[in-house]
């Protein structure tokens, strides 16, 4: 049987990430992943009242991470493809972007990276297959989060946007450069049977890049210098001028 992928799609708050997945999933009658923290029961507060909070969140989600990789890996092994309502890498982009922004500590970080390294030695944590980030105007996220406040509650919408911005320029910076081909972009406004159709022609076209290093990318979270790209791989076009 021949193993199906994972893909993951990315992006800020009111992207549109869920329900271009579930759109996806439907046109390929086949699985989506909601976001680990919707996976939790109870639900946790986002709210954080200190950098020792922050990590015992982060920590919860990253084992929700692994749960939901490992499960969506066992899919694809089957012969499944399954559409992932982000990736596996929100533990680690959020808390680092909000270190960037004066929000907590760096300090926050380093255990998260030596966890998800012991997962992935573990094979119970990883990446997708291919990522494919919704690069959407703020005026339509703005209006997105608007209109679902159970999704996205108005007192940390200001924050989410903020660190989104931050975590786009990671993904296009650092991450992109290391997932090669395997880093999409598709423009995420519109109608969502419009989004799903750009996503879809993404799947048609079948990365060349070789599957993704984990140590790499985890490298990219440790401090060093900023990965730099192999003059074979593509670097991703820059987000659009309503994406800034």
């Amino acid at each position: 049987m021949r193993p199906g992928i994972v893909l993951a799609l990315e992006g800020p708050s009111g992207a549109g990430k869920t329900t271009a997945a579930r759109g996806v999933a439907a046109a390929l009658g086949t699985t989506w992943s909601p976001e680990a923290y919707r996976r939790l029961s109870p639900r946790p507060s986002l709210g954080y009242r200190s950098d020792g909070e922050l990590a015992r969140l982060e920590l919860r989600l990253l084992r929700a991470e692994a749960r939901r990789y490992v499960a969506a890996r066992s899919a694809s092994r089957s012969g499944r493809t399954v559409v992932a309502d982000t990736g596996f890498l929100g533990p680690l982009t959020y808390p680092w972007s909000l270190a960037r922004a004066g929000r907590s500590s760096p300090s926050v970080l380093p255990p998260l990276v030596r966890a998800a390294a012991a997962f992935a030695a573990a094979d119970r944590w990883g990446l997708p297959d291919l990522v494919v980030y919704l690069a959407t105007p703020a005026r339509v996220r703005r209006r997105r989060v608007a209109g679902d406040p159970r999704s996205h509650p108005a007192e940390f919408a200001a924050r989410h946007e903020a660190i989104g911005c931050i975590e786009r320029a990671l993904y296009h910076r650092r991450i992109a450069l290391l997932l090669g081909d395997r880093f999409r972009v598709v423009a995420g406004d519109g109608p969502p049977p419009t989004v799903v159709r750009r996503i879809l022609a993404e799947l048609r076209r079948p990365p060349r890049a070789a599957p993704p290093d984990v140590g790499a990318v985890l490298d990219a979270f440790r401090g060093g210098r900023d990965p730099r790209s192999p003059s074979s791989v593509r670097r991703p076009p820059p987000p659009g001028p309503g994406d800034r």
